[in-house]
């Protein structure tokens, strides 16, 4: 018969199961809010509500005087949070519209700051040296592929 007023977990275990719970509670803790990124639900929720615009291409030269592609616009943020990091999904399509490069980039990244606030806006460029032959020279799709919430 079990006697109620007995644990019947053995004393040496309880260290083992206080760390569980404390790992438990800490993982439950880390949000959106904290840093990290958004929850599915919620990513979608912030993804339709930032917006892209003026996006295009430009030519340039690296270092070592080879050929870079740049992809630029404006971010605007018409949520009700401050965004940290947005990635960008890149697809670059050759002459029969076929994705040939589908790649995620970071585009906005705010370290130490306080993000990119509500109804905010601003610019982003980022560099592509390497990209297919028989991509079509045209301006890639671009879309919101991940976010990151102060």
């Amino acid at each position: 018969m079990i006697d109620p007023h007995r644990s019947q977990i053995p004393a040496e275990t309880f260290p083992a199961i206080l760390l569980g719970l404390l790992l438990l509670v800490s993982a439950c803790g880390k949000g959106p809010q904290s840093g990290g990124g958004a929850g599915p639900a919620q990513a979608e929720t912030y993804k339709s509500q930032l917006e892209l615009s003026h996006v295009g291409l430009a030519k340039g030269e690296n270092y070592l005087g080879n050929e870079v592609f740049y992809v630029e616009g404006i971010l605007k943020n018409n949520s009700s949070s401050a965004i940290q990091r947005v990635e960008l999904l890149f697809l670059f399509k050759d002459s029969l519209n076929q994705v040939v490069l589908r790649e995620a980039r970071k585009a906005v990244d705010y370290k130490g700051s306080k993000g990119l606030e509500p109804q905010k806006s601003t610019n982003f460029q980022v560099a592509f040296e390497r990209l297919p032959k028989d991509w079509n020279y045209v301006v890639p799709d671009v879309q919101i592929n991940n976010i990151n919430l102060k």
